[in-house]
């Protein structure tokens, strides 16, 4: 697909996709020729792994704006929520990249002055770019019997609803730098991506909550490529069902004090 086609689907998405993704070698030369770090990690190492994340979460928004009900797009409520999107995006970058320069934290900043007051902002804000997703998923799923892959269609309306659902859940609990859940300002463990192994880390079903986003829907496309649409559908129903399971009970295995499975070992 021709990234002028993402572009054509929505541009405020397209663009802060393209710009996130183009801002990753920045980070990847600062982390190189700047050794200020906090808590043990380079400044620049958030924010080159939100640029990561952020890029690819709007850039699946605009991927899938086609799957939404006919005319849904072209609403006035629909561009409101864009624009809540767009100045969403501004603050998240202002607040992350502006606090790495400083050499300051961003999350988990209980130190007093602007910062500790922008943190729970930064929440907010957060919320609006899931919400923005949870209610493209709502217009896919009132949209799907128009289409001709209901089995895909469902498993992205899904996907987006999942991402709204499940991430503020596991997000609001993390927020607070409570060393038994994980949230720690002190930095990352020894597990994949950092996430500590012993204790558990809620960082762990934040990670999955998130990219329902990207796993229901490629199920779906997979189910959608060998099975009938009323059986594929009623499938990605179960495998959207299994994954919130998935992310709940990996949440509540936190909140327990159980160590994260061992095929979270992989170091990042």
């Amino acid at each position: 697909m021709g990234l002028g086609i993402l572009w054509k689907r929505q541009p405020a998405f397209a663009f802060w996709g393209f710009f996130m993704l183009l801002s990753v070698p920045v980070f990847l030369a600062l982390i190189q020729v700047d050794d200020r770090m906090i808590d043990g990690i380079n400044v620049w190492v958030k924010p080159f792994k939100f640029a990561i994340s952020l890029g690819l979460y709007s850039l699946t928004l605009a991927f899938f704006v086609p799957w939404m009900r006919t005319g849904a797009p072209e609403t006035k409520v629909f561009r409101f929520v864009v624009a809540l999107f767009f100045v969403a995006m501004v603050f998240e970058t202002a607040w992350l990249w502006s606090a790495s320069y400083l050499g300051i934290r961003s999350h988990f900043n209980i130190d007093g002055g602007l910062f500790t007051l922008l943190y729970p902002l930064s929440g907010l804000f957060a919320f609006v770019l899931v919400m923005t997703g949870g209610l493209m998923g709502i217009s896919v799923l009132r949209g799907r019997r128009f289409r001709k892959d209901p089995a895909l269609t469902t498993a992205i309306g899904w996907g987006l609803i999942l991402t709204f659902v499940l991430t503020p859940l596991v997000a609001f609990p993390l927020s607070n730098p409570m060393e038994n859940l994980g949230g720690s300002k002190n930095g990352y463990g020894d597990g994949f991506f950092g996430w500590r192994m012993l204790g558990g880390d809620l960082r762990a079903a934040h990670f999955f909550a998130t990219h329902a986003v990207h796993a229901v829907p490629l199920f779906g496309w997979l189910v959608s490529r060998v099975l009938p649409n009323s059986l594929g559908v009623m499938i990605v129903r179960l495998g959207a069902a299994a994954w919130a399971v998935f992310v709940l009970t990996l949440a509540y295995s936190t909140f327990q004090g159980q160590n994260l499975p061992a095929i979270f070992t992989q170091p990042f």
